[in-house]
C-alpha cells in the first residue's frame, strides 16, 4: 500500500523565505533608512551643505535576501565629525572630544576663512581640545525607535497576510 501526499511542492514554495518576506523587509529597511537619514541629516552639523547632502543608506543583501542597512557618509571629513561607530561618545551637549591632534592648514582654511578665524588659530585649539564630536548616525538610529517599531509591526503584518493568501490559493 503505498501513501501519496499532495500538495507538497505549493508547501515548499510558500516556506521560501525570500518569496514571502522578501519584498516587505526590503520595504521596511527601505522606510527605515530613510527615516535615519532624514533624522540624521537634521543633527549633522551645518557648514555649507556638504555634509548634510553627503549621509545615505545602501541595502545589504546576502544571496538576494536583504540582511539590513548600510548607513554612511560620502563626505571625506564625516569620520571626523562623527567619530568612530564603535567609539563610546555622549550623544548629547556636551559633545564627547576627539584627542588633540594637529589636522593640515589647508584642510581647515576653508572653513577658517567662513568663519573669520586664522587657521592656525583653528589647529592650535584643535591641537590642544581636540575636535567635538556629534555622532548623528547614532542619536538618530536612537531617536527613531518608536518609527522602527511601527515599521515593524506593519512589515509583520504584511508578511502575515501574504501568507494567509498563499494558503487560501492552495485550497483552491
Amino acid at each position: 500500500m503505498a501513501n501519496y501526499v499532495s500538495g507538497a511542492n505549493q508547501f515548499k514554495k510558500r516556506m521560501e523565505l525570500n518569496a514571502l518576506a522578501g519584498v516587505a523587509l526590503r520595504n521596511f529597511f527601505s522606510m527605515y533608512g530613510q527615516t535615519i537619514t532624514v533624522k540624521a541629516k537634521k543633527t549633522a552639523p551645518r557648514w555649507r551643505g556638504n555634509l548634510r547632502g553627503s549621509l545615505t543608506f545602501d541595502h545589504v543583501n546576502q544571496a538576494g535576501f536583504p540582511q539590513g542597512i548600510d548607513l554612511y557618509s560620502r563626505s571625506p571629513y564625516a569620520l571626523y565629525v562623527h567619530g568612530y561607530y564603535d567609539q563610546r561618545v555622549n550623544l548629547k551637549e556636551p559633545w564627547s572630544r576627539s584627542k588633540p591632534h594637529y589636522p593640515p592648514i589647508k584642510a581647515l582654511r576653508q572653513w577658517a576663512d567662513d568663519k573669520g578665524i586664522s587657521p592656525y588659530v583653528v589647529q592650535q585649539a584643535i591641537g590642544r581640545k581636540g575636535t567635538p564630536l556629534i555622532p548623528f548616525f547614532k542619536i538618530a538610529i536612537k531617536d527613531s525607535e518608536a518609527e522602527k517599531k511601527a515599521l515593524l509591526a506593519g512589515t509583520a503584518i504584511a508578511i502575515e497576510t501574504k501568507w494567509k493568501v498563499g494558503r487560501m490559493s492552495v485550497r483552491q
